[in-house]
């Protein structure tokens, strides 16, 4: 399981597959990226392979993972935006 907080999490997938040159990436320009191992953000355990998207506003990165995701246990998760 990898333990990580919102913005280590935004800073690492942020700019994955994106224009370098780009100054923002909005929510359009944004695309859908899936985790590779279990991870655990604000005490919420993600399941592998759930999909999600990071981009950035003006003020804050964001977090939205798909409303398919899945807890490891298999529940649906509590929370599914996450803001830095």
């Amino acid at each position: 399981m990898n333990f990580i907080s919102v913005d280590d999490f935004i800073r690492k997938h942020l700019k994955t597959k994106q224009h370098w040159n780009k100054k923002t990436i909005g929510l359009k320009d944004a695309i859908w990226q899936k985790l590779d191992e279990p991870t655990h953000i604000e005490n919420c355990a993600f399941a592998a392979g759930s999909t999600f998207k990071v981009f950035e506003t003006t003020n804050f990165g964001w977090i939205v993972f798909d409303k398919n995701t899945r807890t490891v246990s298999g529940n649906i998760p509590v929370k599914r935006i996450f803001r830095w």
